[in-house]
């Protein structure tokens, strides 16, 4: 219920431009902002074009407005919103020019750019504060407050929009192989011992992923009963998501699947490769079942970059090279997991 208050409410621009698991992550805070505000808040987004799947997924905007190349398109339409405060929680070149552009007391989130570039020198070993505790922060002087710490999933997040299609006919464990960078694959072994875990508890194995991954998706469909590759198909991030609030379990790397695992509140084994979730953009209060599994390197919580597109085990550019860290995950560590939550939620 939202709190009493007698001044008009606030009128607030968020800028976040990317990148999708980012933007989806935003959704506990919207949904903290409701809590606080209701409807009579205004709450837009402005984002990338490219960006826009993830943003529709979010429940409690207003507008939304999207960038092709340059802040410049929506200018106008944004300064006829007439907003009280932008809430940068990118940080980036755009979204400060935008924010003096708009010429509006603007509220920045706390990006801890020498903590994590520390990290990767390998100087600092001390995680860094996750994103949506740090969005939160910029939010504590309107009085908007976290959700309690034992909140998860649902109850943590708020819904993401999604279509209500009907349950799958059976159990499903859905595997999202890989991201838009070489750091973030998850290797063949890998696939393999989710794909036979979820045969065993006799369940389907659904495999994710864009066009790239296409290929490699049907092939381990094609050598596989009860495997289906949605990989590269015309099915959208809001379909994925749907599907993920039914499955039993998931199994992704650092992605999006990852982010709207946890908002759904299905079981999510996050396999991290370059990245590491000691960068602070680990998936907000995920299902308690939910696991955070690192590659068998040398400073395991080390990441190698902040976006996974370098490693520092190897300069090859292949995202199957055997020296790179997302290559390096035990099989048996996935495995293991599944087995334990397929037979907790067993019928």
């Amino acid at each position: 219920m939202a709190h009493e208050h007698t001044a008009p409410a606030p009128r607030f621009l968020i800028a976040r431009f990317s990148a999708l698991g980012d933007i989806v992550a935003l959704q506990p805070v919207l949904t903290a902002l409701r809590t606080r505000y209701g409807a009579e808040a205004v709450v837009d987004l402005v984002c990338l074009e490219r960006c826009r799947p993830a943003a529709e997924l979010l429940d409690g905007l207003d507008e939304l407005h999207v960038v092709q190349r340059g802040t410049g398109e929506v200018l106008p339409a944004l300064r006829a919103r007439k907003f009280d405060y932008v809430l940068d929680f990118h940080g980036t070149v755009r979204s400060r020019s935008l924010a003096r552009s708009l010429d509006v007391l603007t509220l920045k989130v706390d990006k801890q750019a020498w903590a994590r570039w520390t990290l990767i020198r390998g100087w600092r070993s001390r995680p860094v504060r996750g994103f949506v505790d740090r969005c939160f922060d910029v939010l504590r002087p309107f009085g908007v407050v976290p959700p309690p710490p034992e909140a998860r999933g649902e109850e943590a997040w708020g819904a993401l929009r999604v279509p209500d299609l009907p349950a799958a006919a059976s159990r499903t464990v859905v595997i999202s192989l890989a991201s838009s960078h070489p750091g973030k694959h998850l290797s063949d072994a890998v696939i393999e011992a989710a794909i036979q875990a979820a045969i065993q508890h006799g369940c389907e194995a659904i495999l994710a992923g864009g066009e790239a991954e296409r290929s490699r998706a049907e092939e381990f469909a094609r050598a596989h009963a009860h495997v289906t590759s949605i990989a590269g198909v015309s099915t959208t991030l809001a379909d994925t998501a749907a599907a993920l609030r039914f499955a039993d379990a998931v199994v992704t790397g650092d992605t999006v699947t990852m982010h709207m695992a946890a908002a759904t509140g299905t079981p999510v084994a996050a396999v991290w490769g370059c990245t590491r979730p000691t960068l602070g953009l680990a998936a907000f209060r995920p299902h308690a079942a939910s696991v955070n599994i690192l590659p068998e390197v040398s400073a395991p919580h080390r990441p190698c970059s902040k976006h996974g597109a370098t490693c520092r085990n190897t300069r090859a550019q292949d995202s199957g090279h055997p020296h790179r860290c997302s290559q390096r995950t035990n099989p048996s560590e996935v495995a293991g997991w599944l087995d334990l939550v397929l037979s907790r939620t067993a019928p």
